[in-house]
């Protein structure tokens, strides 16, 4: 292991002590039980119309599943027959909620089965069977025992209530890319399955390959692209190659209806193209401003994937750039940002910290409540900010890394 002042590192503290840690959390996950309270009694005890009952986006996925497998998979991307469908089990009457089905064939092929059980019972097994996954293959990139402080503020961080509360895909994405990450240098060829595998939700992987050739990880690398390849095409045959041309086609309207409007969305969309909307500018202006981000973004990856930062790192810096270059996302996918938060303290844990990087990664566990805020707020508009402070973190302590590296190089030489 690097001393101390090989690597610079100051100390980052000692004022989040394992009691405040948990005590905190303890706080955090009372709004968290709120929010999950007040979508359960509005929407089942009072039946009040304008309150979304939790499972509102499995909804969705469950009747694209109950039309595939009674209408055909090309009539999930009706919206008038997943409306039909979703809307009651969202247990909304009094407002109008979106509820198209934009997701690609892949995920079709893996939510065609749940309707084959109730609504009631294949919701909460899709989220504690992801949940469960996702925790399991996230630990894997810690290299010893967390302590106990660390699971309350795994329990009590605000996206993994709004993904549970929801219903979303996001705890198995998570999972495919932590245990993609875990698996890298041991098992790549396991490693570029979970890779694959995300073909899934396809932009969250759009760095990826980006990552895997600036580190030469070309096992992995072929078995990502391999996958994703034939997961495309067993998806395909068993629903119908046509259904591509309706996810494209209905990823289109979702862009121009949806997306550019997100000056609309009530609560701001965390991502930098939602945030200069936000603030007024036209969507050309605005996809601009993210570009430059998404640029950055980019930069970050290749610099410290090609420069052999440490492993938690590059995995940290892929994870929150996957994040910065996408147009779109909602409060649901940023359970993402655990992952950068982990290999911070994970890092911190074995190389030390800087001063500076604690506060950053509390607020970035912590920013995420906003969205249980009322509607009109639109502080998620800020989240950009939170995700490029987390980014300048680890970027600063991967290029701190290899500037040390160089040092040492040249003093050998010497």
């Amino acid at each position: 292991m690097q001393s101390s002042s090989e690597f610079e590192r100051r100390s980052p503290g000692r004022w989040l002590t394992p009691d405040r840690v948990a005590f905190y959390s303890c706080l955090v996950l009372l709004a968290d039980l709120g929010f999950f309270f007040i979508h359960a009694y509005g929407a089942y005890k009072l039946r009040n119309g304008h309150v979304v009952a939790p499972g509102w986006d499995f909804a969705v996925f469950w009747s694209a599943s109950y039309l595939t497998i009674h209408q055909g998979a090309a009539s999930a991307f009706n919206g008038s027959l997943i409306e039909s469908l979703a809307l009651p089990l969202q247990g909304l009457t009094s407002v109008n909620m979106l509820t198209p089905w934009v997701y690609p064939p892949t995920f079709l092929l893996v939510v065609w089965p749940f309707a084959l059980i109730p609504f009631p019972l294949s919701y909460p097994v899709f989220v504690f069977g992801g949940l469960l996954f996702a925790v399991r293959a996230c630990t894997r990139l810690l290299e010893s025992r967390p302590p106990a402080a660390f699971w309350f503020a795994a329990i009590a961080f605000p996206p993994v209530w709004i993904v549970g509360s929801a219903g979303q895909n996001s705890f198995l994405t998570i999972g495919l890319i932590g245990l993609g990450l875990a698996w890298l240098e041991r098992r790549p060829w396991l490693a570029g399955l979970c890779f694959g595998l995300l073909a899934i939700k396809p932009q969250l992987g759009v760095l990826i390959p980006v990552a895997l050739i600036s580190g030469r990880q070309w096992r992995a690398c072929i078995a990502a692209a391999c996958t994703a390849c034939v997961f495309g095409v067993v998806a395909g045959a068993a629903l119908g190659f046509g259904t591509y041309a309706k996810f494209v086609e209905a990823a289109a309207t979702f862009g121009r209806d949806v997306v550019e409007q997100a000056s609309d969305w009530p609560w701001g969309m965390p991502t930098v193209f939602g945030a200069a909307r936000h603030l007024g500018l036209a969507p050309g202006y605005a996809y601009a401003a993210f570009g430059v981000v998404a640029a950055i973004a980019v930069a970050a990856v290749v610099a410290l994937w090609i420069g052999h930062a440490r492993g938690p790192l590059r995995a940290a810096v892929l994870v929150i750039a996957s994040l910065l270059c996408q147009p779109y996302l909602l409060s649901y996918d940023l359970v993402w940002m655990a992952l950068p938060i982990v290999l911070l303290w994970e890092d911190g844990r074995r190389y030390g910290g800087r001063r500076g990087d604690l506060p950053v990664m509390v607020v970035a566990w912590l920013a995420p409540v906003v969205f249980f805020l009322p509607p009109g707020w639109s502080l998620g508009s800020a989240m950009p900010v939170v995700m490029l402070a987390l980014l300048a973190v680890v970027v600063r302590r991967g290029c701190g890394e290899n500037k040390s590296m160089k040092t040492r190089y040249f003093e050998n030489k010497k």
